[in-house]
């Protein structure tokens, strides 16, 4: 049986950090415009949905192609909900298993293209769907994660002191990244457990596209989103 693809974006109507972010102007269009957009010029997938708990953002959904099939349930659209139990949910009341499936989470961000999209899939595909494959973002040296702190009343300390106190002073390519998880694609048993999922992530790894920072913003604050709004415009 040919498997479908599937793109699932959730999207909570009480968005702590930016308020009702996934509806919020930008650019002249709603947020979830342009990720709708860019879901459905990649011309990839078979089905198209969104899981919300707000009616606003689920009429707008409509309105640009998704398929919302119900409001997701309270409990799983709180501040502290776990979205992986939200793809649990949804796959589950969707008939959405391995057998018949494979899925790409797309989180509601603008950056998020449809070339992005594409060349995920390629990669996806190419490793003939064994693998995880996210987007991920080069760390520079100075950022290198042995140089983080922590905050111990007026003072900082090291997360990792043996390492900083071994590390030297060069100029060295530790060929770090982070994966931005705003693209994930995976097989549905992979994506309903958050513990689970980043327990594949290392004993595997995951394949990787790979992002430029440039041309990509996180939305978590509105500090993210006045940087974004300037990106955006010189795309």
């Amino acid at each position: 049986m040919k498997k479908k693809i599937i793109a699932l974006t959730c999207c909570r109507q009480n968005s702590k950090g930016i308020k009702n972010k996934n509806i919020k102007l930008f650019s002249g269009k709603p947020l979830l415009y342009w990720t709708a957009k860019n879901t459905i010029k990649s011309n990839i997938f078979d089905k198209i949905y969104l899981s919300t708990d707000g009616k606003k953002i689920a009429k707008l959904g409509k309105k640009y192609g998704y398929e919302v099939p119900e409001l997701r349930p309270k409990k799983l659209a709180g501040n502290k909900s776990d979205v992986f139990e939200t793809h649990k949910y949804f796959f589950k009341k969707m008939n959405i298993n391995d057998k018949n499936s494979l899925i790409c989470i797309i989180n509601n961000n603008p950056f998020i293209n449809s070339n992005m999209i594409e060349k995920s899939f390629k990669i996806f595909k190419k490793n003939n769907y064994k693998s995880i494959v996210m987007g991920a973002i080069k760390v520079s040296s100075d950022q290198i994660y042995f140089r983080q702190m922590k905050k111990k009343k007026n003072s900082l300390y090291p997360f990792f002191s043996k390492k900083l106190v071994n590390s030297g002073i060069n100029r060295k390519d530790y060929n770090t990244y982070f994966n931005t998880g705003d693209i994930r694609w995976g097989k549905p048993s992979w994506l309903i457990n958050y513990k689970k999922f980043n327990i594949i992530l290392s004993k595997k790894g995951f394949r990787y596209f790979e992002i430029n920072e440039m041309e990509y913003q996180d939305l978590n604050i509105l500090k993210d989103w006045k940087e974004a709004v300037l990106k955006f415009k010189n795309l």
